[in-house]
């Protein structure tokens, strides 16, 4: 069955092959990725996520931990999110997360995080967990805020995207 992480709200489960149709939902949406250093996702775009992310359960070690989030009144995915370990630092990773603009403003990327957190913590043995987010992103600083994380860093001119240079902040959390 592999991760299964419960809230009050929502399931954090692996992803499987016939998830892609609803990440594509939001992951072909340029207007929502404005922030984002990939996408707007084609069709194929999105299978190979999928198919890179289910692969990536294989890995031996484990390093990355792609999550599906379900909202359990619906049984709908309605986004994802993601702990990746640092493979140069033991017991440090990064997260990340993105929600379907539908369930936006519901506290759901804050309950999500939160539960990942919890669960690298515990069952990863974490200690450090940073996060990366646009400087313009005020939603996604805001979540990451909310869960415990510190601003402590900026690097500008950080990524060539969308017609712009990004500069990043850089956010942390320690166990």
């Amino acid at each position: 069955m592999g991760i299964w992480i419960e809230t009050e709200r929502l399931i954090l489960r692996e992803y499987v092959v016939s998830d892609w149709e609803a990440v594509h939902e939001y992951a072909k949406q340029e207007d929502i990725l404005i922030y984002e250093n990939w996408g707007p996702n084609s069709e194929a775009d999105t299978k190979e996520f999928i198919e890179n992310v289910i692969k990536s359960k294989k890995a031996i070690p484990r390093v990355s931990f792609e999550l599906a989030i379900v909202f359990k009144k619906e049984d709908k995915l309605i986004g994802g999110c993601g702990f990746r370990f640092d493979t140069k630092e033991e017991h440090k990773g990064n997260l990340g997360y993105i929600i379907n603009p539908l369930y936006w403003r519901a506290g759901y990327a804050v309950e999500a995080t939160k539960a990942l957190i919890q669960y690298a913590r515990a069952e990863l043995e974490v200690k450090t967990i940073n996060a990366t987010c646009d400087v313009l992103n005020i939603a996604s600083q805001a979540v990451l805020k909310h869960c415990g994380f510190s601003r402590i860093g900026l690097i500008r001119k950080d990524i060539e995207m969308k017609g712009r240079v990004r500069d990043t902040f850089v956010f942390s959390t320690k166990a």
